[in-house]
């Protein structure tokens, strides 16, 4: 990435919030050319409008480019796209009735739940892969550098790392002390051998690094990119030393409202998602190039067609209905992601930030019977799978 980029991304990196706090209510009703039973591939201008909360980050421009090709169309909606700073912003447009599903993921999202027993996942949108430890260039051996040293030897180099936490400071949300602990229990060590700094999103938590406050930052990707981009910052360790805490997914979130009292125009939502991301699998390039545009006009930060991509092929994996029956959905792949669910909801009430009650089904119940009912719509299955970027010219 060029250098003015770099800089423009940092300044979006330091401005996001990552918490939710609320639950919604949605009142709308499908209009007739979404009745269960219509064509989606209709002609008809009758179109169901449905407001989407987005937050700046690169993988929920899936929703910005179904809205430019016309996607949502094909399928009888007109999204109205909100974009939000942060998760928070969001969760208070749904509590409002603003938006029908907003941006979310399983820390946050839970958090949430606890609160507000209404609020439901609407659908995992990706496989977040970009978690990593962030450091000072002069305190830190790079993570490759580190295994070089090892021999490559992964485990041994592993093992030193997570060593070298013992008595580090952490400059985080309180979200992210079960994915901390996780990982540092590895090697026996527990919540009293580290010291956590809180902060009230990823944003100030970033600030607090470059300022030169604690040794440790490890929150959203553009905020981590942007610390390494701009030199004087090392990537520690990633998913080579997380803990099963790691695996993490991007998704949406909504109310059991919506999904029950709007059960037709959910499932043709759920349908616009994965026909957005059958197009960008059908042409990256060309997907990319329109995508990264779209992000640069609603995140106000400058981003290459490649630098966008180089986002949703390295750090991220945008699931496609295939992917998701074979993985996100199926209990004996390690993606299930009810898994993940279960196993975070089990870190944070016994790191405290959770409390006692909040079940997995709170979060993903609605959303695989969203799944299952779509795989048996054929009419939208067979949208979703003639969905290339070709055939959107």
């Amino acid at each position: 990435m060029k250098k003015k980029s770099k800089i423009l991304f940092l300044v979006l990196a330091i401005a996001m919030i990552a918490t939710c706090l609320f639950g919604c209510a949605d009142n709308s009703r499908p209009s007739p050319a979404t009745d269960p039973g219509s064509d989606p591939g209709s002609t008809s201008t009758e179109l169901t409008k449905v407001s989407v909360g987005l937050t700046p980050y690169p993988m929920y421009t899936v929703f910005s480019v179904a809205k430019e090709l016309g996607i949502d169309q094909k399928f009888g909606l007109d999204l109205d796209l909100k974009t939000f700073t942060g998760t928070a912003q969001g969760a208070q447009a749904l509590t409002r009735g603003d938006v029908q599903i907003s941006a979310a993921c399983i820390a946050e999202h839970l958090a949430a739940v606890s609160g507000s027993p209404t609020l439901t996942n609407f659908a995992p949108l990706g496989n977040f892969k970009g978690f990593f430890f962030v450091g000072r260039e002069d305190e830190w051996t790079p993570w490759d550098d580190l295994v070089e040293e090892c021999g490559g030897d992964i485990e041994k180099a592993k093992e030193q790392r997570l060593l070298e936490f013992e008595g580090k400071i952490f400059c985080v949300i309180p979200q992210r002390h079960a994915l901390i602990l996780d990982a540092i229990s590895q090697v026996g060590l527990t919540e009293d051998d580290v010291t956590f700094m809180d902060f009230g999103d990823d944003a100030k938590a970033a600030s607090a690094i470059l300022s030169g406050t604690g040794d440790l930052y490890i929150g959203s990707l553009p905020q981590q990119r942007s610390l390494v981009a701009q030199g004087g910052y090392v990537d520690v360790g990633g998913s080579d030393i997380l803990g099963p805490a790691g695996l993490w997914f991007d998704s949406m979130m909504t109310t059991d409202a919506f999904m029950t009292e709007n059960r037709e125009t959910a499932l043709r939502l759920y349908a616009v998602m994965f026909a957005s991301i059958a197009a960008f699998d059908s042409d990256p390039d060309a997907y990319s190039e329109i995508a990264a545009r779209l992000y640069t006009e609603t995140s106000g930060v400058e981003t290459p067609t490649e630098e966008w991509k180089t986002f949703m092929t390295e750090f991220d994996d945008l699931v496609s209905l295939d992917e998701a029956k074979e993985g996100f959905y199926n209990p004996d792949n390690r993606l299930y992601w009810a898994n993940a669910v279960d196993y975070n909801i089990e870190l944070l009430i016994n790191e405290g930030s959770l409390k006692e009650g909040v079940t997995g089904e709170q979060y993903y119940g609605e959303s695989e019977k969203l799944f299952n009912e779509l795989l048996t719509r054929d009419d939208l299955v067979k949208l979703i799978n003639s969905t290339t970027m070709d055939s959107l010219k």
